[in-house]
């Protein structure tokens, strides 16, 4: 297993939700191509902001349902009722098919949700572009859609929220990148 990170450290509930999160991201829960770097980014962003240790814990296994073998009831068991009503609201309903609904759905279920989901979400976003940024990787137009449109709904349901001018600053990078690379 991945050495713990140090924001993780000296919680219980942290520590827990961290191995899970490895257990299930790289062992035999794994169904999707997936790791805990992701995760453990998008819980380390919290952290550093100072939200609770329910929070964190949400965002490290905030991927579990969609992308493991893991299903809410264990969450539920394992991390209380709080940490799985986060979990459960940052997984994607996977019934909608189509890629524009299901992310539409789900932006208005977090958004709707509370700030604690919302901050998750957001983190969540920033990570994904920040690796995208430093792996020089590529985004598709919807993809690049659908985070301008969380930035746009969550700024809207709560303006306060950590990690929006940040995210604003990141998806003007991958447009730029975007615009850069269309020119060659």
């Amino acid at each position: 297993m991945p050495a713990s990170p140090e924001f993780v450290r000296g919680s219980p509930l942290l520590e827990e939700a961290y191995e899970l999160a490895v257990e299930a991201h790289h062992g035999a829960r794994r169904r999707n191509d997936t790791n805990i770097d992701h995760p453990a980014a998008v819980g380390r962003l919290l952290h550093a902001e100072g939200f609770d240790d329910e929070v964190v814990a949400a965002a490290l296994l905030h991927d579990v349902v969609e992308d493991t073998d893991t299903d809410l009831a264990e969450i539920a068991e394992r991390f209380g009722p709080r940490v799985a009503e986060l979990v459960c609201v940052m997984t994607e309903d996977a019934s909608i098919e189509l890629y524009e609904e299901r992310k539409s759905e789900h932006r208005a279920r977090v958004a709707g949700h509370s700030s604690r989901a919302a901050a998750i979400y957001a983190a969540d976003k920033l990570a994904k572009t920040q690796a995208l940024q430093h792996d020089g990787g590529r985004i598709s137009e919807a993809k690049l859609h659908h985070y301008r449109q969380t930035l746009i709904e969550l700024r809207e349901a709560y303006p306060e929220l950590p990690f929006l001018a940040q995210l604003e600053d990141a998806l003007r990078a991958l447009d730029a990148d975007r615009e850069h690379a269309g020119h060659r």
